[in-house]
């Protein structure tokens, strides 16, 4: 249990330090999140996020948190759409890949939520 609050804790602080899920949805997701599980039972996530804006964003993390039916965290993971310290940037209209994995029983999920967090060029 220690460890799922730890991780929830590490992955909203790293939400906070990029900044709060924009209000004008200039980045958002390309279409809908594809749900999987491999042949090791590891459940993944796989979708594309667009910058719908007119100006470049950096720093662009998709945080997906997992609840059960009684709509507690389970588990939460982000992951950057770029490598840490690279400075690119998603530009107007560019799409982007994005992958996550998660080890946790896929029957124990019953509900996501999945946020995205950005920071605006000019900041």
């Amino acid at each position: 249990m220690k460890k799922y609050i730890f991780l929830i804790i590490a992955v909203l602080i790293i939400a906070w330090g990029c900044d709060s899920p924009q209000d004008d949805g200039a980045v958002a997701l390309d279409g809908p999140i594809l749900e999987s599980v491999d042949r090791d039972g590891v459940l993944e996530f796989n979708g594309v996020v667009v910058n719908n804006g007119g100006t470049p964003v950096q720093s662009v993390y998709v945080v997906i948190v997992l609840k059960d039916e009684n709509g507690n965290i389970i588990e939460a993971h982000s992951t950057s759409l770029f490598e840490e310290g690279s400075g690119d940037l998603l530009y107007p209209s560019e799409r982007v890949f994005f992958n996550v994995s998660v080890d946790v029983a896929p029957n124990r999920v019953f509900s996501k939520d999945v946020e995205i967090y950005y920071e605006d060029l000019l900041e």
